[in-house]
């Protein structure tokens, strides 16, 4: 009984660190180091957003638990390749990606279970970084309606 236990016990302690692979954890490593840092509940977005804006990505604030936003201007290669190191280790879909005069854009998401989970949307230039994550609980259906 106590192996059973044990085990059990460490499955879930293996399956808890092996599933830290959100944003959040990227956000709270690098968050003194960033220029600016934000963290709100999505509730709080509304008051934020004109109401015409807020009618196009309503479904997926409904949806939305919290956002953060992290701003790097100075040693911004280097932490875009510490972001792109953690989305190489984690569990993170790469959706889209746009380059454009250097300007790059990217679209990652992190499903479990059929839901979409998170949402970070990377936009990098030559001097800055910008780093939005969106905790979800999104369908697949939801995002295709929100992004059409």
């Amino acid at each position: 009984m106590k192996k059973i236990f044990f085990a059990l016990f460490a499955l879930v302690l293996l399956s808890s660190c092996a599933t830290n692979t959100s944003f959040n954890s990227f956000y709270q490593e690098h968050q003194d180091d960033s220029d600016f840092s934000l963290g709100l509940s999505s509730s709080l977005i509304t008051s934020f957003l004109p109401d015409e804006d807020i009618e196009d990505i309503k479904p997926l604030l409904k949806k939305a638990k919290h956002v953060r936003i992290l701003v790097f201007s100075e040693d911004s290669a280097d932490k875009t390749k510490q972001f792109d190191k953690f989305i190489n280790r984690s569990k993170f879909d790469k959706v889209v990606k746009v380059k454009d005069d250097g300007d790059n854009i990217a679209f990652f998401t992190l499903e479990n279970k059929n839901k979409i989970k998170e949402v970070v949307l990377e936009i990098s230039s030559e001097d800055d970084l910008v780093l939005l994550g969106l905790k979800t609980n999104l369908t697949q259906d939801d995002l295709d309606g929100i992004l059409q």
